[in-house]
């Protein structure tokens, strides 16, 4: 279970990290947006990128990726369907699946 770090935050900011990352705005702007003083924001960055067991980090991947899950979802479906387009999007994500297994 994650745990909460260093930038002590509400349910309701990280559900707005969460919903702010999903819209693939950077861990800088989110910060700005959701009231982080200036000499923390660094922090939130690297919190947001690198320390995995906090509930921010959570936040800000989940929203990420899910993200990342519905677009590659409907590339994927658009070059089942013949999208000339698409296919080499498909082909790339592919690839880069097997590449990371």
């Amino acid at each position: 279970m994650p745990k909460p770090c260093l930038i002590p935050l509400s349910d309701e900011q990280l559900q707005q990290v969460e919903e702010m990352s999903a819209a693939l705005l950077p861990p800088a702007e989110i910060a700005i947006l959701i009231g982080i003083d200036a000499d923390q924001r660094d922090l939130f960055c690297e919190i947001c990128k690198t320390h995995a067991a906090t509930d921010l980090y959570t936040a800000y991947q989940r929203g990420r990726l899910t993200t990342k899950y519905e677009l590659r979802r409907t590339v994927i479906k658009l070059a089942k369907a013949g999208s000339p387009a698409a296919e080499p999007l498909a082909d790339k994500y592919l690839t880069e699946q097997i590449v990371k297994e």
